[in-house]
């Protein structure tokens, strides 16, 4: 009977063992106790591969202090151009000037015929004489009480009525000499000998171009800038360059640009720039602190914002937002950052915010010797 019993639990025992074998199989591969030596390895060299630095190029740049620039488009003005128009009807007699001529304020331009005004001008001339013999003669007979207050006050009024006739006839004979108003050039010259002209009609146009003036139109982000006596600096297209001053900023902005009017004054004593040229304006804002850098560093972080890459102490990368205040061939002047900063030349692109890298000094940007 107790063979029998021993018999039935041996044959139990073996699949109990073979389960338990089975399971702690299972164990075994889940646990990842026993490792291929083999994978180990190249597991040690994934992680030693990740904890290797990425190695960008730097460049230690020192801000500096410039002159803020704005630079706009413009053209040139003359100071002034004035329409000579004839202020009385006549013909004309003589011509005293060309196209092209250089006249000075008061210099005679052209001659009317007199004509009845000559003959005018006597005759007020008579009329006063008359006037003023008549005015003595009344003075005297109410000096003896042989005329009423009202008789000298009356011989008075005729007096000033012959004057102010004189002087129209005389101003009437002074209005066939035509003289220019103002120093200039003569651009225009609208009449010839022999022509009949009316009160009003063109006779000539002068131009003052000393100084001359340079017009240009301010974008409305640099209004707040420029203001009305900063210097300038005027480039004409054919490349003479002339010092100026803001003389006006307009404050009404045109609809279609959104821009202002401003004019820059500049000397013109020899005469040599004439109006219409091209121009480029040069203004000078404040001084402030930028550093000049290559463009390639330019950069935009995951919000879009502008700026450049550089290094912590602790080697990890940083991101610095900028502006940029002037392009140059020689590098773009920014805003913005730090006085004295690390930055990343070489292999922004590949390195992100907060990663810690790798350096090793970039020597192809020289930050010296541009000095404003």
């Amino acid at each position: 009977m107790k063979k029998s019993e021993n018999k039935a639990l041996s044959h139990y025992r073996s699949p109990l063992i073979a389960g338990l074998i089975f399971l702690a199989v299972v164990l075994w591969m889940l646990s990842g106790v026993f490792r291929d030596p083999d994978s180990h390895q190249v597991t040690e060299a994934a992680a030693k591969q990740a904890d290797e630095l990425a190695t960008v190029r730097v460049l230690d740049s020192h801000h500096q202090v410039i002159r803020d620039q704005v630079i706009i488009s413009g053209r040139t003005l003359a100071d002034r151009s004035v329409s000579v128009k004839a202020e009385t009807d006549g013909v004309v007699r003589q011509l005293h000037f060309k196209r092209g001529d250089r006249v000075s304020a008061g210099d005679l331009l052209a001659e009317l015929a007199i004509e009845s005004r000559q003959a005018g001008l006597q005759e007020a001339r008579s009329l006063v004489e008359r006037r003023e013999i008549e005015f003595r003669a009344a003075q005297q007979l109410r000096q003896q009480d042989s005329i009423s207050q009202t008789g000298l006050a009356q011989a008075r009024a005729a007096l000033d009525s012959a004057r102010a006739q004189l002087k129209m006839a005389v101003s009437e004979v002074e209005r066939t000499r035509i003289t220019a108003p103002v120093e200039g050039l003569i651009e225009t010259r609208d009449v010839e000998e022999g022509d009949f002209l009316s009160r009003g009609t063109p006779v000539a146009t002068v131009v003052d171009l000393n100084p001359i003036r340079v017009k240009g139109f301010l974008s409305e982000r640099y209004l707040n800038r420029i203001e009305v006596g900063s210097r300038a600096e005027v480039r004409l297209i054919n490349g003479s360059v002339h010092e100026g001053e803001v003389t006006f900023i307009g404050r009404v902005a045109s609809a279609a640009t959104r821009t202002f009017p401003l004019e820059v004054v500049i000397d013109n004593t020899d005469g040599a720039i004439i109006e219409g040229l091209t121009a480029e304006i040069t203004l000078f804002a404040d001084e402030l602190s930028a550093h000049r850098l290559p463009s390639s560093m330019l950069t935009l972080n995951d919000n879009g914002t502008l700026g450049v890459k550089g290094v912590s102490g602790e080697n990890r990368v940083v991101f610095y937002p900028a502006a940029v205040v002037r392009d140059t061939p020689e590098g773009v002047w920014l805003t913005g950052l730090p006085e004295s900063a690390r930055l990343i030349v070489v292999g922004q692109e590949f390195v992100g915010t907060g990663q810690r890298v790798g350096t090793a000094p970039y020597k192809g940007f020289e930050t010296s010797g541009d000095r404003e």
